[in-house]
């Protein structure tokens, strides 16, 4: 039973190198790439491959997943998908954290700009759209208007500290996740 996990194991890993090293190819040639290499592993599987060093002989024979995606690559031209970030997603990141403090009119540009960018998926823009609304300006402005006056000044100090790092959190994991044409 150890022998067929190990065995598992090294096609799991191969093909998640495969996936990896295909990701530059466009979808539609990654996607036919790892099934065709999945087919011929799967072939020489049901014909006996088993063992670990079979595996790894079978493996072997089909060369490296770098190699076969360079040899995937030939005569494709694959295509420059720019910066990582537009002057639109900047623009609706920073207006989305700090639009707020501009009638809050600059907060539902930042909106718009979220929404109709390709770089996010629909629950990331849910998130950034939802969380703390407006920003630290409506942040501030219920901390300092519907807030008890007579409200101990840490736990003032506390409601701070989490709007800030609730919206700065947000802010960075759409930073993090700004993959371009994902929509």
């Amino acid at each position: 039973m150890n022998v067929q996990n190990d065995a598992d194991r090294l096609v799991e890993d191969y093909q998640r190198r495969l996936a990896k090293e295909a990701e530059p190819l466009p979808e539609s040639r990654r996607t036919e790439l790892v099934a065709e290499v999945t087919a011929h592993i799967a072939e020489a599987r049901a014909e006996g491959a088993a063992s670990e060093s079979e595996i790894r002989e079978m493996l072997t024979r089909l060369g490296s997943p770098d190699e076969i995606v360079a040899a995937a690559t030939d005569g494709l031209v694959l295509v420059d998908l720019g910066p990582r970030f537009r002057r639109r997603e900047v623009a609706a990141l920073m207006l989305l954290t700090v639009g707020g403090f501009v009638f809050l009119f600059g907060w539902v540009i930042g909106v718009v700009l979220l929404w109709a960018s390709d770089r996010w998926t629909r629950n990331e823009k849910l998130f950034g759209t939802l969380l703390w609304p407006f920003g630290y300006a409506f942040a501030g402005f219920l901390l300092k208007y519907y807030i008890p006056l007579d409200m101990p000044s840490w736990l003032a100090w506390t409601g701070w500290i989490v709007i800030f790092v609730s919206q700065t959190a947000t802010t960075s994991m759409l930073i993090r996740n700004a993959s371009p044409r994902r929509g």
